[in-house]
């Protein structure tokens, strides 16, 4: 009686690797996700933590079909590798010392949508050079750039109150 052996090689080949490369583009999404801590409460989310090692981030709009509306307290604080930050158009506030002592951070969008930007929120961020706080904002917190020694310009929109 001869045994056949199977390898991996084999088996994907005989089922076809179609069905498999999609379910592995499927779970991308989730994946990447899975790098975000967050809190969930009145069905949105508030981004806690981010456990990747990403220099360039952009903040997913939403985790698990939910709108990420808030950047949370000490979300990003002391992520020294982080280079540049997108931040979505569905979020609302940036927390306190948000990104607080991100001394590699030297760009970030901060979009429309967000009204308020916590205490020390970007307080350390010493590669920072420029800052451009859209009209939709209406408080920033004291301290907000405090230490960001790099900072050559800052444009400050209409709405701050």
């Amino acid at each position: 009686m001869k045994v056949k052996q199977f390898t991996w090689v084999a088996v994907l080949r005989r089922i076809g690797a179609a069905p498999l490369l999609l379910g592995l583009l499927l779970a991308l999404p989730t994946v990447v996700q899975a790098q975000y801590t967050s809190t969930t409460a009145d069905g949105q989310v508030t981004i806690t933590g981010y456990t990747g090692s990403d220099s360039v981030l952009s903040i997913p709009a939403t985790i698990n079909g939910l709108p990420v509306i808030r950047i949370g307290d000490n979300a990003f604080n002391g992520r020294t590798g982080l280079t540049s930050v997108t931040i979505p158009n569905s979020v609302t506030s940036i927390g306190h010392a948000a990104f607080r002592d991100c001394t590699g951070l030297t760009g970030v969008t901060i979009p429309d949508s967000v009204t308020s930007i916590g205490v020390a929120a970007f307080s350390g961020s010493t590669g920072l050079t420029g800052v451009t706080i859209p009209d939709s904002v209406t408080s920033i917190g004291t301290h907000a750039f405090s230490g960001c020694t790099g900072l050559t310009g800052v444009t400050i929109g209409n709405g701050v109150t």
